[in-house]
């Protein structure tokens, strides 16, 4: 199953319903970067199915998909000033808009991907999470999943001992930078369009990604081992501005606040499943995979873990995501 299938197991996951026959008296415009049929796209769909749903029609969410309505810093910035109403956004993005988030950055956070979709499903998580985006004038309505994160070099890593010395490619994040010194290796930042060049060449030894773009970006031509460790869960927050949200009537707040967290619930199995099933494809081009005992990395993540925790909120909900079993 590819990525792209993420539709069919989307729809498989909430029963489908007809169109309404009147008008949605409420029509909330969402933008994504992404193409429609990727995650974020079929993501929102799926909470706009739910909505229309829950409200007999009379509330539905129109997606715009490719960044029609502006980049994720300008959607964002739109949810502020009403151009738009709702955003899915990288993590990474949001948090410079609201700091606090800035803990989904950090390393092993999660024991692994069922154990996010639990925490992200706790009641007392997302009313942290929500504590968080209300005081910057951000509404929380889901958190869609956007990838696990394994190690891509050109030898194999059977242990830690092996990414001694390594140059890894990382993104610009001092957290991720910090992360892959404690691992042993020699952290390098270098944009994302450059890295299959820098690996070609030697400039880098290695990179840090998802199943989906180790795939589909063909990076293990230059980079043909895989060690499958899971170093961190990409979120990608689903919002809307505070004051949007509070004009609307109570019954759609509750409505919209349930199609959030249901769609997203559908959203992380669907990732998951796909992005499972996207092994089969590496070992078909010939990927040689590893997995190596995370414990070691694991023990080195915790001062990272523990030098990033800097404020009251950001320590809640850490604790509060590890917590849940």
């Amino acid at each position: 199953m590819k990525l792209t299938n993420l539709a069919l197991c989307l729809a498989m996951g909430a029963t489908a319903v007809a169109a309404p026959a009147f008008a949605q008296d409420i029509t909330l415009k969402a933008s994504h970067n992404a193409n429609a049929d990727e995650p974020y796209g079929v993501g929102m769909r799926k909470m706009a199915e739910i909505l229309e749903e829950k409200t007999d029609g009379e509330a539905t969410i129109e997606v715009y998909d490719n960044a029609t309505l502006g980049d994720e810093m300008e959607s964002i910035q739109g949810t502020q000033i009403g151009t738009v109403d709702i955003a899915v956004t990288a993590n990474s993005t949001l948090s410079n808009f609201v700091p606090d988030l800035s803990v989904f950055s950090l390393p092993f956070l999660f024991e692994d991907a069922e154990q996010m979709d639990r925490a992200l499903s706790d009641p007392e998580v997302i009313d942290a999470i929500q504590s968080a985006l209300d005081a910057q004038g951000f509404h929380l309505l889901s958190i869609f999943s956007a990838g696990t994160r394994h190690i891509m070099t050109k030898t194999p890593i059977e242990t830690m001992e092996d990414m001694a010395g390594l140059k890894i490619r990382t993104m610009q994040n001092p957290a991720h930078v910090d992360t892959f010194a404690a691992f042993g290796a020699n952290p390098t930042p270098l944009a994302y369009t450059e890295l299959y060049g820098a690996l070609e060449t030697g400039v880098v030894d290695g990179a840090e990604a998802a199943n989906t773009n180790f795939y589909s970006q063909k990076f293990y031509e230059v980079a043909p081992d895989w060690a499958v460790i899971g170093w961190l869960e990409l979120v990608a927050p689903v919002i809307m501005g505070k004051a949007a949200y509070e004009a609307l009537p109570e019954d759609v707040q509750a409505a919209v606040d349930e199609a959030g967290m249901e769609a997203g619930k559908i959203q992380r199995k669907a990732y998951l499943d796909s992005d499972n099933a996207r092994f089969e494809d590496l070992e078909e081009v010939g990927v040689t995979m590893t997995r190596p005992d995370d414990a070691p990395f694991r023990e080195a993540a915790e001062a990272v873990q523990q030098k990033y925790l800097e404020t009251d909120a950001q320590k809640q909900i850490f604790e509060l995501l590890k917590s849940v079993e």
